[in-house]
């Protein structure tokens, strides 16, 4: 596509660097770790392309990413979280999103949704004893719950694993945005 598209990610257990490979790989961009990004390293991009993890309702380097590029010319940003929801929990991810943007952000920065899943073999050892407790309580919630849905079930045994839901597919909405941005055709 393009050689001024930078997309750069932040990755804890290897989800959004995956996703921000893949990328990379089909816009022809540099790819390259947040911990990397300077506002020099910004200095050629057209098109800054970020990735980062939904944590405790909140895009992990969302922050520093804005504020390296508010001392830079970067015309487009556009922003991809993972998680470890599926892609059907539709009003949570809406939600998590208006707690990482405002309204005018919402409009004007283009975000997709990428599911990840959880690796608890490579978590920092705080946070998977966090999502052990956390999995215990919801089981127990669940267990305690007169009449168990499908969902229910799937969802105890989805929190207590790791698991992967990621695929190559949902790259797909991003890329056709960043084609439309750069003018390439697919």
């Amino acid at each position: 596509m393009d050689s001024n598209i930078l997309i750069c990610y932040k990755s804890v257990t290897g989800f959004t660097k995956r996703y921000a490979e893949m990328i990379a790989k089909e816009a022809g961009g540099t790819l390259m770790a947040l911990e990397d990004v300077t506002p020099e390293a910004l200095k050629p991009c057209d098109i800054v392309v970020f990735g980062g993890r939904f944590h405790a309702g909140a895009v992990d380097g969302l922050k520093r990413m804005k504020a390296l590029l508010a001392k830079g010319r970067t015309q487009t940003f556009i922003v991809f979280a993972t998680g470890a929801m599926p892609i059907t929990a539709a009003e949570t991810i809406r939600q998590a999103w208006e707690g990482n943007f405002t309204a005018q952000e919402l409009r004007q920065i283009p975000h997709f949704y990428l599911p990840g899943g959880l690796r608890y073999e490579k978590m920092p050892l705080h946070e998977r004893a966090m999502m052990r407790a956390f999995a215990a309580v919801m089981k127990g919630k669940i267990n305690r719950k007169k009449e168990k849905t499908a969902q229910d079930e799937a969802f105890v045994q989805m929190i207590g694993t790791s698991y992967d839901l990621s695929a190559e597919q949902y790259i797909e909405p991003l890329v056709s945005c960043l084609k439309e941005k750069t003018g390439a055709r697919g």
